[in-house]
């Protein structure tokens, strides 16, 4: 029997006045492997305009993370880790069927 995998699209938009981007990113990645999240893959899309302004930032830093997991993320530690970053502007995590 096959064992189901659980799929989700992390999307995180950084504030372009971040200084060390990979200590943040480092955060989240090091979150993920220890919720066994496999080889998460990293999507840098760049500095993008934004539609309508967060935080006084008319840019932010997008980066994109496909997620495949044994099991379900525990989207709530999740939410909590990120809200806690301030670097981080906006968020959105999706699960894929």
């Amino acid at each position: 029997m096959k064992s189901k995998k659980y799929q989700y699209q992390l999307v995180l938009v950084l504030s372009p006045k971040t200084e060390d981007k990979e200590k943040v990113l480092e955060k989240v990645k090091s979150w993920l492997a220890d919720h066994k999240v496999e080889k998460p893959v990293e999507n840098h899309l760049g500095l993008k305009d934004l539609a309508y302004e967060i935080k006084d930032f008319n840019k932010g830093d997008f980066w994109i993370y496909d997620l495949d997991s044994e099991t379900p993320l525990k989207l709530k530690e999740l939410n909590l880790l990120i809200n806690r970053e301030t670097n981080i502007i906006r968020y959105l995590i999706l699960k894929k069927e």
